[in-house]
């Protein structure tokens, strides 16, 4: 049993602080101060690229709505295990309960370029519906007095780790057989990789909460990444930190806003004072009680006040139209270009605003561009690291379905031509529109005016008619 890894020992450095996180002064350990790719953002070499820590931290407004949306597509999107055989093995066994794949399902698995060299050839692929492997899949941490995630958080917060930090870690607890037994997801801003010097392989170990606290063998770590072009081995490269310039724009803007709201950066009139009669000012001390006066009669709840000075001077009022505070069109493309980087349709963060083919529009949108990638990468991720823990054979394999939805127009009309030309049965046709089968259904219905014909187009029943009257059966 590994050590619990969400409340690592570690030791105290000789100033108190600890490597896996800020001390209480402020200052950073050499944890959070981790180059990511590369050290800036911008040409001009001023803006620091972010660590993993603080990606972490930049997912708020547009950004943490497009990760949560990626998220939820794939954690939400069933995952399956089939088991494929070849000719000559043994067929899957029954306590798997294995089931026959219909046709549609098939045809997908094919199209899958994750899988489809599972499927391809002379194979028999059956989904398996009962198997130590579906059961930690759903319940990661299956002991209650331990407490974890349940497979959906577990799916869910590894991607959004991906969204931000560009990786994602699962540390794998095995029992004495090697057969794991619990799933526990790491943080990937306290992971470091650590390179093998010699060269021989490219991860040596995973580093947890710095070299003071947990040492992970890669065998035991299941590595996620969006691959970070300058280091693709190492590290990842996400999409918030693909967007992080824009993201930083719309923090600025949103903390400004907040700072002339508060501090009424912007007044809504000048007082001119005349001064004495020599032309000199009022002086320091009167400037700071007309200030004052001002500011108790019309800071905040006292807007709309009435203020009567004894100082002489001249009041002037200033309007200040809404698109001087916030450039509207500006912050439409900034969040546009937020969006694009997350892979996601402007129309899903604004649903008030788009009609329903937009909505509809925007829904495929995002299954095709965002879903079908993420949940392509994953896959081949398990199959290559998790699947063969529990066979080494490489029968078993996962998938997933198709995060795009079928269209329904398409699919009622495709259905209803096939039955009108007798090419589906009634049960096939209850199969499409989810309904159960019966006992009378499968027999296909035809037209009355179609008929059978041989190879030379000739019908076979007027054919087989000819021939009893020749014979004087007719």
């Amino acid at each position: 049993m590994f050590e619990p890894i969400y409340s690592l020992t570690l030791s105290p450095l000789s100033d108190g602080t600890y490597m896996n996180a800020p001390s209480a002064g402020g200052s950073q350990s050499w944890f959070d101060l981790l180059p990511l790719g590369a050290p800036y953002t911008d040409v001009f070499r001023k803006n620091r690229a972010p660590v993993a820590r603080e990606l972490v931290q930049q997912l708020i407004g547009t950004a943490y709505a497009c990760a949560t949306l990626n998220a939820d597509l794939v954690a939400s999107t069933q995952l399956r295990l089939f088991v494929r055989t070849r000719r000559g093995e043994a067929a899957a066994k029954e306590y798997l309960r294995p089931i026959a794949l219909d046709r549609k399902t098939l045809h997908r698995l094919k199209d899958d370029p994750a899988v489809a060299h599972f499927v391809a050839g002379e194979v028999l692929v059956e989904e398996v519906t009962d198997h130590p492997l579906l059961d930690l899949l759903k319940r990661p941490n299956p002991d209650p007095d331990i407490g974890g995630l349940c497979g959906f958080d577990l799916r869910w917060m590894t991607q959004l780790y991906l969204e931000s930090v560009g990786r994602a870690y699962w540390l794998i607890d095995r029992d004495g057989l090697g057969v794991p037994r619990q799933i526990w997801l790491l943080r990937p801003h306290l992971v470091r990789e650590v390179g093998d010097p010699t060269g021989q392989r490219l991860i040596l170990a995973y580093e947890y909460g710095g070299s003071r606290g947990a040492r992970y063998q890669p065998a035991d770590v299941i590595k996620f990444h969006f691959p970070d072009p300058d280091h693709p081995y190492y590290g990842g490269y996400s999409p918030l930190m693909a967007a992080i310039e824009k993201i930083r724009i719309t923090r600025k803007e949103d903390a400004h806003i907040n700072a002339m709201l508060d501090n009424m950066g912007r007044p809504d009139v000048v007082w001119s004072p005349k001064g004495d009669s020599e032309g000199g000012g009022i002086g320091s001390a009167e400037a700071q009680r007309v200030r004052s006066a001002f500011k108790a009669s019309f800071a905040q709840a006292g807007r709309g006040g009435l203020l009567v000075s004894e100082f002489p001077g001249t009041l002037q009022p200033l309007q200040w139209a809404p698109q001087d505070i916030v450039e509207i069109e500006r912050a439409q493309a900034i969040k546009t270009d937020i969006c694009n980087a997350f892979a996601v349709p402007d129309a899903k963060l604004e649903r008030n605003a788009a009609n329903l083919a937009a909505a509809r529009t925007a829904d495929y949108a995002h299954t095709k561009d965002a879903g079908i990638p993420r949940c392509l990468r994953s896959e081949e991720t398990l199959n290559a690291r998790l699947v063969p823990m529990f066979d080494p054979s490489g029968r078993l394999f996962v998938a997933y379905d198709s995060p795009v939805r079928d269209d329904e127009v398409f699919l009622f009309e495709q259905t209803r031509s096939a039955a009108e030309s007798g090419a589906l049965t009634r049960n096939e046709i209850r199969a499409n529109l989810n309904l159960s089968p019966v006992p009378w259904g499968d027999a296909p219905l035809a037209p009355a005016d179609m008929v059978a014909v041989d190879s030379a187009g000739r019908p076979l029943e007027r054919g087989a008619k000819r021939a009893r009257v020749r014979r004087g059966q007719g």
